[in-house]
């Protein structure tokens, strides 16, 4: 029988013994290792098969590389003990163990990968279990990605979201997420008496140090607070920065009320030393306020406000010092955002009047002008003071149009006595100056469009501020001031003697009145030393060519004292209330009375 030559053999070759079909099957079996295995090194995850026992039978170049080993046979046999640290081997080695015991894989589990040397790895690791062609399982199979540059990411990502980036303590955010856990704790044991507070801070006069000093000194004065701060409280306890100068502190599982106070007054005491920035020491304080969680919240943000409530009160009630919140302060502060509220629709509503006091001169014993004194009268509450609704106009910065509206209605009205009263000498008007409004950057062009509309002499118009106001922003005072002279208004200094009165403010800036405070002129009464007081005011504006206007004058031995020390103007109860417009009048019309 003739042998059949393989297609395409030239005749006379010899012929190639066959395959047998072992051979074949083992030399493709190769061939699929060497895939394989090309497979698994080409690849830059770490990939290993381990026995029942978690001994490597298998890894790829990759895995070899991270342990330090060029030959990934030499790895065969090792264990994760022999390249990780205990704690790591030993988790590990337990989830490998489930995975043989129950079948289930475990899929992409986040791994802190930590070395012998120290160094740290993060990866993402699925593990399986490995079966024979029968479906038992001999071992494990896993995979491990590293994740330490996206686990960095997500570390920045969380330190931006959760964490301030000027202090580094935790913010706002993380704040109140920690302060619903430990409520909702609380929810969940109802019968413990497990107690937390919050202490609300905020720093005494910082704008103070921004505009004096800068931003940037500001800045670091904030994180000088923070780690100053931090040793007021355990580690237990979150200290964040809430936003601006306004910090909060949570006091987790404190005994009692008695707790917070301490950790309050231990604050107190950390800030009696002064701050050093730039070579500038800096003494500052703060108001803090404290709630209770025994008080029963329900919200995070509802403990939060509160402790702001009693922050701002202990601000009220002279700062540098802290208070607990209570109900009535709660009370207080609805009824102040009504107030506010309210406030708001006020000047659409032209609810606002002025009351016109006069201002004497002590010498002709006549009217010379008036201060113009902004009222409330509220739809429902009746007349409201000043006392009351300033403050919450400075606040809200509603003390802007409020107080351009004043400006607005005096003009008119004393262009209207001018007018009407040509015999007297021109009246003068005074107006009431908040810093808010001094820095408005058209403030000086509203008075001038004011003193056009109402053609009022700007020499007839008094603007007064007083020292405190005018020493919260020297230089855009100075500024406004200056061109406020240069239109010849005219500048009272008002409640001089009670802020800074400094004689180097006096000459930086155009005054031309001293208005004495009041309580100067009360205390008169108790002897001589406190009318040398009242004398070396009234020397000093003198000496500076100032006039002096004694404010607060009640008795008529108050107006000889003031006569005696050449004091040449005054206002009060003694010479008249602020009265309303036709009244204010009258009195023009009918003199004062006899004195």
């Amino acid at each position: 029988m003739a042998v059949k030559r393989a297609p395409g053999l030239p005749a006379g070759s010899p012929i190639p013994p066959p395959v047998s079909r072992r051979v074949r099957i083992e030399q493709e079996l190769i061939e699929q290792v060497f895939l394989l295995q090309t497979l698994m090194d080409t690849i830059p995850d770490s990939i290993y098969f381990k026995d029942k026992n978690s001994r490597f039978t298998r890894v790829n170049r990759y895995t070899a590389g991270k342990f330090g080993i060029t030959d990934p046979g030499q790895v065969q046999g090792k264990t994760d003990f022999d390249f990780f640290t205990d704690e790591h081997a030993q988790q590990a080695f337990r989830d490998e163990q489930e995975i043989l015991r129950t079948g289930q894989p475990l899929v992409a589990v986040e791994e802190k990968e930590t070395l012998p040397g120290g160094g740290v790895k993060w990866v993402s690791t699925t593990k399986m279990p490995l079966r024979d062609s029968e479906g038992r399982i001999v071992g494990t199979f896993g995979i491990s990605r590293d994740i330490t540059e996206r686990k960095a990411i997500e570390a920045r990502l969380e330190q931006q979201a959760l964490y301030d980036s000027l202090t580094q303590l935790p913010n706002r955010a993380l704040f109140m997420n920690r302060v619903e856990h430990l409520l909702q704790a609380a929810k969940r044991r109802p019968m413990a008496t497990t107690l937390f507070a919050i202490i609300y801070l905020d720093l005494d006069r910082f704008k103070g140090v921004n505009d004096s000093l800068g931003h940037q000194e500001g800045d670091e004065l904030l994180v000088q607070l923070a780690r100053r701060l931090e040793t007021c409280v355990r580690p237990t306890d979150t200290l964040a920065r809430i936003g601006g100068d306004e910090f909060s502190i949570l006091l987790d599982d404190i005994k009692s009320e008695a707790d917070a106070t301490r950790v309050a007054a231990r604050i107190q005491q950390e800030l009696t030393a002064p701050f050093t920035v730039n070579g500038t020491e800096i003494f500052s304080s703060m108001s803090l306020g404290i709630a209770l969680s025994s008080s029963g919240y329900d919200r995070p943000e509802d403990m939060v406000r509160d402790a702001d409530i009693a922050m701002y009160r202990a601000k009220a009630n002279g700062r540098s010092r802290y208070e607990i919140f209570d109900s009535e302060m709660h009370k207080r502060a609805a009824s102040q955002l009504a107030l506010e509220t309210d406030l708001r629709r006020a000047l659409d509503r032209k609810e606002h009047l002025l009351h016109y006091q006069p201002i004497v001169d002590l010498e002709t014993r006549r009217v010379e002008g008036f201060e113009a004194l902004v009222r409330w009268k509220h739809p429902r509450r009746g007349m409201v003071g000043p006392d009351v609704f300033i403050p919450i106009a400075e606040e809200t910065g509603l003390i802007c149009p409020l107080g351009l509206w004043v400006l607005e209605e005096a003009c008119r009205q004393v262009h209207v006595w001018q007018a009407r009263f040509p015999d007297l000498a021109p009246l003068t008007m005074s107006v009431n100056l908040s810093t808010r409004q001094l820095s408005q950057p058209d403030f000086v062009d509203q008075v001038q469009r004011v003193l056009a509309e109402t053609q009022v002499d700007p020499s007839t118009l008094s603007l007064e501020i007083t020292e405190s106001a005018l020493m919260q922003n020297v230089k855009v005072g100075t500024e406004a001031i200056q061109r406020l002279r240069e239109l010849s208004i005219r500048l009272h200094l008002d409640d001089f003697g009670t802020g800074y009165s400094s004689l180097s403010y006096l000459h930086a800036f155009p005054v031309d009145t001293l208005k004495i405070d009041r309580s100067f002129v009360d205390r008169m009464k108790l002897g001589a030393g406190q009318i040398e007081i009242v004398r070396a005011i009234i020397a000093l504006a003198q000496n500076l060519g100032m006039g002096v206007t004694a404010e607060g004058v009640e008795t008529v031995e108050q107006v000889a004292l003031l006569r005696t020390l050449n004091c040449k103007k005054a206002q009060g109860y003694f010479f008249s209330r602020p009265l309303p417009a036709d009244e204010a009048e009258k009195l023009l019309i009918n003199g004062l009375r006899a004195f």
